[in-house]
């Protein structure tokens, strides 16, 4: 009778332990661009007051601020669109997904991300012609209390209720050659010259 009381009190405890609300997620894309769409169901074993998304990205991944905006996300480091992987730093952000100090997380909440590659610096490597490096995922924290205040930026993560992809994804993305910046930098210059002379052509002739 003993070890029957002992191994429901294994299967139980585990349990207990292990319950959390169920993640399911997808990726679209590899290169310059890649989706990620997150749905969040809630545990009935182990009810949730506070939903709470932490992602830190590499200096080779940026995701836009207006999009981090929309998210009511609080982000911690600057972002620039337009510098290389080289001249940027990471960065991290986080916000809420779920708070409420009455009624418990019920209902699949869900949010998405796009994720844009930087360029990378260009290589003396004739044969290399892309790269591909680690997208880290982002970690979506539960815990029975109320959220952390974001007020001023981004707490710690929350050690005991992370939830972690167990996916290792990745992004490949291009690399130019460094014996081709000899045709590529004349030519990207010309690009601008060729296009504003023909807006004054073009807008010379509309005026008369």
């Amino acid at each position: 009778m003993s070890s029957i009381r002992f191994c429901l009190f294994l299967i139980f405890c585990s349990y207990g332990v292990l319950s959390a609300p169920n993640v399911g997620s997808r990726h679209i894309g590899n290169g310059f661009h890649t989706r990620l769409e997150y749905s969040i169901d809630p545990d009935p074993a182990s009810p949730a007051q506070c939903l709470f998304v932490w992602h830190r990205l590499p200096p080779y991944l940026y995701i836009e601020p207006d999009e981090l905006h929309h998210l009511n996300a609080v982000i911690l480091g600057s972002i620039n669109i337009e510098a290389s992987a080289s001249q940027s730093h990471p960065f991290a952000y986080c916000f809420i997904l779920y708070n409420s100090t009455k009624v418990p997380f019920q209902h699949t909440q869900s949010f998405s991300l796009n994720i844009h590659s930087r360029y990378l610096d260009p290589t003396a490597d004739e044969h290399q012609i892309d790269e591909t490096l680690t997208l880290p995922e982002p970690v979506i924290h539960f815990t029975s209390k109320s959220c952390p205040y974001l007020g001023r930026g981004c707490p710690a993560p929350i050690a005991e209720t992370g939830i972690e992809s167990p996916r290792d994804l990745t992004v490949t993305i291009p690399v130019g050659q460094q014996n081709h910046l000899w045709f590529v930098l004349p030519i990207t210059s010309l690009f601008p010259l060729i296009s504003c002379s023909l807006f004054f052509i073009y807008s010379g002739r509309v005026q008369k």
